[in-house]
């Protein structure tokens, strides 16, 4: 008897132990390379030696926490998690590949640039998703956004789904964006109040560089001018925008 209880212990300790590694399996993300073009690096430190290695640019090269990407004109790196989330690092930017192990999942770190990420939902439900940048805490519930980042000053554009935007020193206040708005942050300021926006007003930022750079607007880092430009325009741009072709009207 007392080793027929044995037994039964033993099984559901292994059962336990197998589910808890599989939760832990599912948790866990990894992020790749899908593709890269143009200008690219990427940077690791690596701890047992103490120096900074460049990491191949290449389909398929897995990414770790700490690695960071930089893009210079005309360079588009595109990346790939593992649940199916990716991102499109445009022209011009840096970001950082933060801790993808926790919960919620802080993912990347936007220092400067242009990144488009989407998030995939998991099982139809918000997949806990957060991105920072150096004034800003954007909490993500499954959606496509733009995060631009200039100085002291990030702007966040929701194409599909919600995402919520806070400063990092005056976190108490979130501002919720839903498609066609965007607010921004400004230093140690809380977010604006959201405005609306052209859905397809950033597209051109994370298009594949043609041979004659045709699809990347050169010297258009300025995210301030397009942001002032539509919230000018008012009810201009409110309609969510009647362009097919993603060129600002004038």
């Amino acid at each position: 008897m007392c080793a027929h209880l044995i037994v039964k212990v033993f099984i559901g300790l292994c059962i336990f132990v197998t589910l808890a590694m599989s939760a832990r399996s599912q948790d866990f993300v990894s992020a790749k390379i899908l593709s890269a073009q143009g200008a690219v690096r990427i940077v690791r430190l690596e701890p047992s030696q103490n120096v900074m290695t460049d990491v191949p640019v290449a389909a398929g090269t897995q990414l770790r926490a700490g690695d960071v990407i930089k893009t210079e004109t005309g360079g588009l790196i595109v990346l790939g998690l593992s649940d199916g989330s990716q991102a499109v690092i445009a022209s011009k930017t840096t970001v950082e590949i933060k801790d993808l192990s926790g919960s919620p999942r802080t993912i990347f770190n936007v220092l400067r640039g242009k990144t488009r990420i989407q998030i995939q939902k998991m099982g139809g439900r918000p997949n806990p998703y957060r991105v920072t940048t150096p004034t800003t805490v954007i909490a993500v519930r499954g959606t496509i956004f733009d995060v631009f980042v200039k100085g002291a000053r990030t702007d966040v554009f929701v194409t599909e789904g919600e995402v919520g935007v806070a400063g990092l020193t005056v976190s108490e206040r979130e501002v919720i964006l839903t498609p066609g708005q965007f607010t921004f942050v400004e230093g140690n300021r809380p977010p604006a109040a959201p405005k609306r926006f052209r859905l397809n007003r950033n597209d051109e930022f994370f298009r594949p560089v043609s041979e004659n750079g045709g699809n990347v607007r050169q010297g258009a880092d300025d995210n301030r001018n397009g942001v002032d430009q539509d919230t000018r325009n008012g009810d201009k741009t409110r309609g969510g925008g009647r362009s097919g072709n993603g060129r600002k009207s004038n």
